[in-house]
C-alpha cells in the first residue's frame, strides 16, 4: 500500500467493518518499518481494490492486524490467498509464531484460520466493544505441516 491507495482502502474497510479503522491508522502503519499492507486488485483497467492484509513482522513473530475482502468478492479465495501469502512470507523470514485476534462470532474467519493450523489460545474480553470479545489465535512452527509458512505454492495477489 502507498498513501495514494488510502481512499480505496477506506472504501473496503468501511464496507467490511462496523467500527472501521481511521485513515490516520492506515497512514501510521505505512510509517512503521515492521508493518506491511498488501493489496489485492482486480486485474482489469479499473484495478478495483478487492481486499488487503495488514501485518507486523517483529523479530521472529508475525501479527495479523487486519484482513478485509470486499463483501461482494468473498468466497472466491481472496482471503485464503492473503493468508497463504502471509504464511509463505513468515516461513521465508524464519518466523516461529503468528498471532491474530478475531471476533468471537466470526465463524467464517475462524474456520479459515483453523484450516491453516491456527488454534485458539486466549480471549480478549470486550476487544471490539462492550460484550464483543476477540479470540486470540496462534500458529507456531510445527503446526500444520511442520512450518509456520507451509503452503503448496505462493499465491499471486498483487503488489503492495
Amino acid at each position: 500500500m502507498r498513501a495514494e491507495d488510502l481512499d480505496a482502502v477506506m472504501e473496503v474497510e468501511r464496507s467490511c467493518f462496523a467500527d472501521p479503522w481511521t485513515p490516520g491508522l492506515f497512514l501510521h502503519e505505512l510509517k512503521i518499518p515492521f508493518s506491511r499492507i498488501v493489496l489485492v486488485r482486480w486485474r482489469n483497467a479499473s484495478g478495483e481494490l478487492l481486499g488487503y492484509l495488514c501485518r507486523w513482522l517483529v523479530g521472529d513473530e508475525v501479527h495479523i492486524l487486519n484482513i478485509a475482502v470486499r463483501p461482494e468478492w468473498r468466497g472466491r479465495g481472496i482471503g485464503r490467498a492473503l493468508v497463504e501469502l502471509l504464511l509463505h512470507e513468515a516461513d521465508e523470514r524464519g518466523a516461529t509464531m503468528i498471532t491474530l485476534e478475531v471476533r468471537r462470532g466470526n465463524a467464517e474467519a475462524i474456520g479459515l484460520y483453523g484450516s491453516y493450523g491456527f488454534r485458539e489460545t486466549g480471549v480478549r474480553r470486550n476487544y471490539y466493544g462492550r460484550g464483543d470479545d476477540a479470540l486470540i489465535m496462534t500458529r507456531t512452527r510445527g503446526d500444520a505441516a511442520g512450518t509456520v509458512g507451509a503452503t503448496s505454492s505462493v499465491p499471486s495477489v498483487g503488489g503492495d
